[in-house]
């Protein structure tokens, strides 16, 4: 009997190539179909107690133009992107004293969001972070009784991968890790399912990466551990040498894709020693709102942590919290509402069109020459 697919999607991995991942309920992999010939796709990762299915990949050709597993039809690779999606924080909220109402498309809105962002026909999809908020039992009384909850494959196929679905299909995606997807917290499920280096062992930095798309590059880096306020002593040096592999990284029209907002605290930003300075930009989430601004001497903050999760409205906490005593040139633009960014090419930049949760357009703003504005 064929595996059953249960989730497939092209992401692009550490090493910049576009990768097919799928996740079955045989132990045998399928073939992935490119461009109409077979491709053996590996086993990632199999059985165990908290997941019952089998993670599979294939790395493909950049220059691929129809990709398929099973009756499964997937985006092909984007060479020179021109619509491009940022979103992140999309999981469903349940704490031990509240939750969100998982199950209402007007409390926990990311499935919505996700169909919105299929409608838009994007290139490209970044999520900056944090997938799965399931992470306690639903309280007594809550709107979420019966949810999964866990780093398990249930939790995950609640909060990301089933809703996620859409997206799958519309667009390749480059995948970023968050702060709720470090070892001590959701670890297993992440390295298992999405993770884009070779690895599946939980580790607490991975090493920051490059993906060319045309004449964009995006440079990955995993702050899931980094700190809001303060850093932890021990980290020092880990940060301080994958900043300064950043250094070399910036190449073109360069995009930095981070979770945490990296201009939190002054242990990250003297670890850092300049390596943002050639930036067109920094792309982040963890803040649950969009946000925007100038900073001087470094590339403009842009913030999608709007994806679904419960919502940051408190803009001038977020001022004082996201960029300390770095001098701010204007005010910060924000929006406290669910959605997401679509950002898309122009003759001098890129416009960014904010959509609510069902792809209305919300407010505008402009990336242009390392400044963003916001009417």
């Amino acid at each position: 009997m064929l595996a059953v697919v249960l989730s497939a999607w092209l992401q692009y991995a550490a090493d910049g190539a576009p990768q097919v991942r799928a996740v079955v309920t045989d132990a045998a992999c399928p073939m992935v179909s490119v461009d109409g010939k077979d491709v053996t796709m590996r086993e990632r990762a199999a059985r165990s107690p908290a997941f019952g299915d089998v993670v599979c990949t294939a790395t493909i050709s950049p220059k691929a133009k129809s990709v398929r597993v099973g009756d499964r039809a997937l985006p092909a690779p984007v060479h020179d992107p021109r619509t491009i999606v940022v979103l992140g924080d999309t999981g469903c909220r349940i704490s031990p004293l509240r939750a969100q109402a998982c199950d209402d498309p007007n409390a926990w809105t990311f499935p919505r969001i996700a169909r919105s962002i299929a409608a838009v026909h994007p290139d490209l999809v970044v999520h900056v972070g944090d997938y799965l908020y399931r992470e306690n039992p639903c309280p007594l009384l809550a709107r979420c009784a019966g949810s999964p909850h866990g780093d398990d494959a249930p939790a995950w196929y609640a909060d990301f991968l089933t809703p996620a679905a859409p997206i799958f299909a519309a667009a390749p995606v480059v995948l970023l890790r968050g702060n709720h997807e470090e070892c001590k917290r959701n670890g297993a499920g992440w390295f298992r399912y999405l993770e884009p280096h070779a690895t599946t062992t939980c580790a607490a930095a991975m090493d920051p990466y490059a993906v060319d798309l045309g004449d964009l590059r995006l440079v990955a880096f995993d702050s899931a551990i980094a700190e809001d306020m303060t850093t932890d002593p021990a980290l020092t040096p880990t940060y301080r040498r994958q900043f300064t592999a950043v250094k070399s990284m910036a190449h073109g029209t360069s995009w930095f894709v981070t979770h945490r907002p990296p201009y939190t605290n002054d242990d990250e930003r003297t670890a850092m020693d300049g390596a943002l300075a050639p930036f067109d930009a920094v792309l982040a989430g963890h803040i649950h709102f969009f946000a925007a601004m100038n900073l001087g001497g470094l590339p403009p903050l842009l913030v999608n942590g709007e994806g679904g999760t419960q919502l940051d409205p408190n803009y001038s906490a977020f001022l004082k919290y996201a960029v300390g005593d770095l001098h701010v040139e204007g005010k910060v633009f924000g929006v406290a509402e669910n959605g997401f960014g679509v950002y898309t090419r122009t003759a001098d930049g890129w416009t960014v069109s904010l959509r609510d949760p069902d792809g209305k357009d919300i407010a505008h703003c402009t990336l242009v020459k390392r400044t963003v504005t916001c009417p």
